[in-house]
């Protein structure tokens, strides 16, 4: 199963790389995303599970840089479906 990045709202699924962080030590991680909260994404790489705050991290796939906006992040997953305007959610159709 192939699963596409249409926004910042689904990430779970997705196999990203850290391209960029105020932590240098995380960037170059990369793994497919399994559990995502209010400040962290759990992410499943080659040498085992990594938790990663999302406040601090920039992240890409194969389609490029996913644009993070921090005040949407900041939210669970759910939440931030309640944030999307009518003409976004048609957009994401």
């Amino acid at each position: 199963m192939n699963l596409e990045t249409t926004s910042e709202f689904d990430l779970i699924g997705q196999y990203v790389t850290i391209t960029n962080s105020k932590n240098n030590e995380i960037v170059g991680i990369n793994g497919k995303v399994i559990m995502e909260s209010k400040n962290m994404l759990v992410l499943d790489t080659k040498n085992g599970k990594r938790n990663i705050p999302k406040d601090i991290c920039q992240l890409s796939n194969d389609k490029g840089v996913i644009e993070t906006d921090s005040s949407k992040m900041s939210k669970r997953p759910h939440e931030r479906l309640e944030i999307l305007t009518w003409q976004e959610i048609l957009e994401l159709k």
